[in-house]
């Protein structure tokens, strides 16, 4: 199963994982450069903006795709917001114009399979898209104290997104045509940002280390054990189990529930809602595709038990389906929680099964 916290975590922050860190560093580094000695000049400025930068790229490994990708908007406020919004634009303006070659590229792609390779690395950019604005919005009310937990989101978000990108890429394999490699082509400069990323990371725990700044560590568990990010609902569902939370739509084959398969009930979920979604799937073997898709926000889905309720799928890569389109269950949205039910896949001679 995926999820959004993983991701969840997708080719997600392709770009803007690395450039927004981009911007916090540039804050200190412009900070202790100002305090030794004032701009007088706008020209001044420039400068400092420029020394700057170029001191954050010094450790990564594609230093002139960092200093052109900065340099190239005329970035020259020293102001961390102003940063954040410059790369914001280059971040989107990278992922918009793969999302538009992978458009482009479907005239190349006469292979079924690289036809889907293409479709699979469309969605996988807009996905980025989404966390991208979601990203940009988390920096806006980022805290210094928070600096530590926010380093840790960085390296997952960034991990993340070197994961979708070459699943993204691995999907052209065995294919024939020239889109795989034109693909690898306009994704180059993405992945270099993203490595580009994880050295910056690596930088600014050097530089807060160095600095002793005070740091919240971050917290993962309540007092009652269960992790502080789960919700009132969720924590109910796990302190008590199901009898103590009501679903909202009961999934049953015999009849007894509102449905009978696990997608009708999903076209009930509200779209982008920030209040959970309760879905009580009843005993039985549910031979479904079920996606949670990135609109479905705040789902809760709970079973009988492992044993008796199974969710079963047997897509496979030998059928013409590519493996990241074969999983049975796939959750996408933020915030997805499920407990007491088994995933099962067949693909081929081989199962895999997944209990939650």
């Amino acid at each position: 199963m995926s999820s959004d916290d993983g991701g969840k975590k997708k080719i997600a922050i392709v770009s803007v994982s690395a450039l927004v860190l981009v911007a916090m560093v540039v804050a200190v580094a412009v900070t202790n450069s100002k305090s030794a000695a004032p701009d007088t000049a706008s020209s001044g400025e420039i400068t400092t903006s420029t020394k700057a930068i170029k001191a954050i790229c010094q450790p990564t490994d594609y230093k002139e795709i960092c200093e052109e990708s900065l340099t190239k908007e005329g970035v020259t406020s020293t102001d961390p917001k102003e940063l954040v919004k410059s790369a914001f634009k280059i971040a989107t303006d990278y992922v918009n114009g793969a999302i538009q070659n992978s458009t482009t590229l479907k005239e190349l792609a006469k292979d079924p399979r690289a036809n889907q390779a293409l479709q699979n690395c469309r969605e996988l950019l807009e996905f980025a898209i989404d966390d991208i604005k979601q990203s940009f919005d988390r920096i806006s009310t980022f805290q210094m104290g928070e600096v530590k937990a926010f380093v840790e989101d960085l390296k997952v978000w960034l991990s993340g997104a070197m994961t979708y990108e070459d699943t993204c890429l691995d999907g052209f394999e065995n294919t024939t045509g020239e889109a795989g490699e034109k693909m690898k082509q306009f994704l180059k400069s993405s992945q270099q940002l993203t490595s580009n990323g994880l050295a910056m990371v690596t930088e600014l725990s050097k530089t807060l280390g160095d600095l002793q700044l005070p740091t919240l560590g971050r917290r993962l568990m309540g007092e009652d054990g269960i992790s502080e990010w789960v919700s009132d609902t969720n924590r109910r569902l796990l302190q008590a189990g199901p009898p103590a939370v009501k679903p909202n739509v009961v999934v049953a084959q015999d009849g007894s529930g509102k449905y009978k398969t696990i997608n009708e009930a999903l076209a009930e979920i509200p779209k982008n809602s920030n209040v959970t979604f309760v879905i009580h799937v009843k005993a039985g073997i549910y031979k479904e595709h079920v996606v949670i898709t990135k609109a479905m926000t705040h789902v809760t889905m709970y079973g009988d038990g492992p044993t008796k309720t199974v969710v079963t799928g047997s897509l496979n890569y030998v059928d013409g389906i590519q493996t990241f389109k074969t999983a049975s269950f796939a959750a996408i949205g933020a915030n997805f929680f499920a407990r007491d039910q088994l995933l099962r896949e067949r693909h081929g001679f081989r199962e895999h099964c997944r209990a939650y």
